[in-house]
């Protein structure tokens, strides 16, 4: 490779992470919405960094890896302790809170993106490379991996195993074993995040196989693939609870009411034009034969069928394949294009028409302030909660009554005023259709509970109702920054599919 043509790719691959960079990291706060999911990855990820243990919820619902990593980066960093102090409960503060892991998942994001490039261009070619990274860097569905979600953790741990198992191809026999060996490893830590990723395990046999015709080589792989996510029923058999984890696993491939189709079609609402192309793309590549591709997608789609439960995050590890189909299907256009009409041009014009609109409307989503609501009501919420440990003679009613206090909400929350400002509450989650036994209760009342309310048919909607009824608003929370908006005009539409805090209205019954 020439010296221009190393500073040529530098310079592109500059671009693109300066480009990743504004679409990953700018007002992460702001956007998108803050996930109910993400009360109980950052509660997990604290009790670990304080040593509470792996399951402070007691619910064996995911593995360990990514509350793993996340309390190692908390540890390294000193987070939470320099965002906050005794007397900061104020909004800034919790928002704060939100800044830095969402820094860090964005961060990921970008790391993503470069792994992106050098799968694509080691399995097709440096065209398809950049088209793939670009569509990665602006779709606006992608936005999603600036939430911190287990997927945005496992997508760059899942892309290392696939490009460490394409350098192998040329790899020497020492460095074919250490690669690997070192991608087994990469790919048990992104089933230990979340167990869709076993799903790759196909593509990683079909790799090595057809790259070395050995077996041998393909134990190396599958033995750390296997035994690194061993150790989560491990630990729970030698806990005394494996019963329980039986219980997580069962109840979380039995979940019904939300199938593949619902969240398809939510992709399409949210990001039309990475939707046909990825779809379209897949689509392409069957028709070509691309068992790389095939294998990467076919078994992830499955999969997703068969459980009967896929949120639209969920779909986040299907992200970097339908960037690498939707820029394969691209290439294949824009050069049958440039040979029919003789004009390189065209090309240029077609790609460049594409991610310009995408790079507008993402701009038009990131530049929103969805979750200030939020900011206010956890702000509110902990300043009526007394601290662990405080004299209650010297406290208001409601903490002269501590412990009886009980937060009736979903997790998203309950981490902050729990786990960072160490009050002193009991937490019964809007999931629970138990009983309310509690004297005095605080209702966190968002547009999900208002969804529980209202469907009568449950027994949890009748407990929820009556405690409902005996509670009067603290304070309401409801900016109109969404009533501005038309829902129905794209790129908007994707907040119709996430629309969790709109409004939060904070009642008691005391």
């Amino acid at each position: 490779m020439t010296n221009h043509s190393k500073l040529k790719i530098i310079i592109l691959l500059s671009i693109l992470l300066g480009l990743a960079g504004y679409t990953h990291l700018w007002n992460v706060t702001g956007f998108p919405f803050i996930d109910v999911d993400e009360g109980h990855y950052l509660r997990k990820a604290i009790s670990t960094l304080e040593g509470e243990g792996f399951q402070p919820q007691n619910r064996y619902l995911s593995p360990y890896f990514g509350q793993i990593f996340l309390a190692g980066i908390f540890k390294t960093i000193g987070f939470p302790n320099f965002i906050v102090n005794d007397s900061s409960q104020s909004p800034a503060t919790i928002e704060g809170l939100f800044l830095v892991p969402r820094i860090l998942v964005g961060s990921l994001a970008i790391v993503d993106l470069i792994l992106i490039w050098k799968i694509t261009e080691r399995r097709y070619n440096k065209r398809v490379a950049l088209i793939s990274s670009i569509l990665f860097a602006v779709m606006p569905y992608n936005l999603m991996t600036r939430t911190v979600l287990l997927e945005s953790i496992q997508l760059p741990l899942m892309l290392t195993s696939i490009l460490l198992l394409l350098y192998s191809n040329s790899a020497s026999k020492h460095e074919k074993k250490v690669s690997i060996i070192v991608s087994g490893l990469f790919m048990g830590l992104a089933i230990f995040t979340k167990i869709p990723a076993f799903t790759i395990i196909p593509l990683g046999i079909f790799l090595i196989y057809t790259n070395t015709k050995r077996w041998k080589y393909l134990a190396l792989w599958l033995i750390p693939s296997i035994l690194v996510p061993s150790l989560w029923p491990m630990h729970a058999a030698l806990s005394g609870d494996l019963d329980e984890w039986v219980k997580g696993i069962i109840y979380q491939t039995n979940r019904e009411g939300r199938p593949l189709i619902d969240s398809l079609h939510d992709f399409l609402l949210t990001d039309p034009v990475f939707f046909i192309l990825g779809i379209g793309g897949f689509v392409f590549s069957v028709l070509k034969r691309d068992i790389f591709l095939i294998l990467w997608i076919a078994p992830l789609i499955a999969f997703f069928y068969l459980i009967g439960y896929v949120v639209p995050f969920h779909l986040i590890i299907l992200i970097p394949s339908f960037c690498i189909t939707g820029a394969l299907l691209l290439d294949s256009i824009s050069q049958k294009l440039v040979k029919r009409f003789q004009l390189r041009v065209i090309q240029y014009a077609l790609i460049s028409s594409i991610v310009l609109f995408a790079l507008i409307n993402t701009s038009m989503l990131i530049s929103l302030e969805l979750n200030s609501n939020y900011y206010k009501a956890v702000s509110f919420l902990v300043a009526q909660i007394p601290t662990r440990g405080d004299n209650a003679e010297n406290k208001s009613d409601v903490k002269n009554h501590n412990n009886e206090l009980t937060i009736i909400s979903s997790p998203e929350y309950l981490w902050i005023p729990q786990s960072i400002f160490n009050k002193s509450f009991d937490t019964h989650s809007y999931y629970s259709s138990k009983g309310i036994k509690a004297d005095r209760f605080i209702m966190m009342i968002d547009d999900r509970f208002l969804s529980i309310l209202g469907d009568t048919s449950t027994s949890r909607s009748k407990i929820f109702n009556v405690a409902f009824n005996s509670t009067h608003s603290l304070k309401k929370f409801d900016e109109n920054f969404i009533d501005v908006i038309d829902l129905k005009r794209y790129p908007f539409t994707s907040l119709r599919v996430n629309n969790n805090t709109k409004m939060i209205d904070i009642r008691s019954n005391y």
